[in-house]
């Protein structure tokens, strides 16, 4: 038989799911509420905007999405072992949206990043817009997904606080 998970690890697992989701769904959500106010910015603007406004942002970001999907694999496992299927199923949903949010960074937010780090107002290419859409763009699935993660790892604690006669 496997040895239990203690009530403390799990409070702890439930805790690092939920602060990492909610930081990723924070910072990816500012980013979609200040696109209208970048679509309006000249390129030299926004390339201003650009170098000196998000540095924060990808060191913690970056780092509540790996701690965020860590903590929502290992709280699925416990939740299988545990035998707690719709628990389970709602933490590798969350665990999930976590990776995606990964994969929206790395295939998104970084190529641009990369670019745009480089990119003076006499090197900005002709479509630079683009580069700023895609940029928005997988902002907007990161904060979807996170939005998902959080939601989901919030299901699983209202459901163990207040059970009904259901398993969770």
């Amino acid at each position: 038989m496997p040895r239990r998970t203690s009530v403390a690890t799990i409070r702890l697992l439930h805790g690092l799911a939920l602060l990492s989701s909610g930081l990723v769904f924070g910072l990816t959500l500012s980013h979609v509420l200040q696109a209208p106010g970048s679509r309006r910015l000249d390129g030299a603007e926004w390339l201003n905007v650009m170098h000196t406004f998000y540095g924060g942002f990808a060191v913690v970001g970056g780092i509540a999405e790996v701690l965020g999907l860590i903590a929502a694999v290992a709280l699925t496992v416990v939740m299988l072992v545990q035998r707690k299927t719709v628990s389970a199923i709602a933490t590798m949903v969350a665990a999930l949206s976590m990776l995606g949010t990964l994969a929206a960074y790395w295939f998104g937010n970084r190529p641009v990043n990369a670019l745009v780090t480089n990119w003076t107002s006499t090197t900005l290419p002709s479509d630079w817009s683009a580069f700023r859409d895609v940029w928005e763009t997988a902002h907007a699935v990161s904060a979807g997904l996170s939005a998902v993660a959080f939601i989901a790892i919030s299901l699983v604690l209202l459901a163990t606080v207040y059970p009904t006669k259901h398993e969770v």
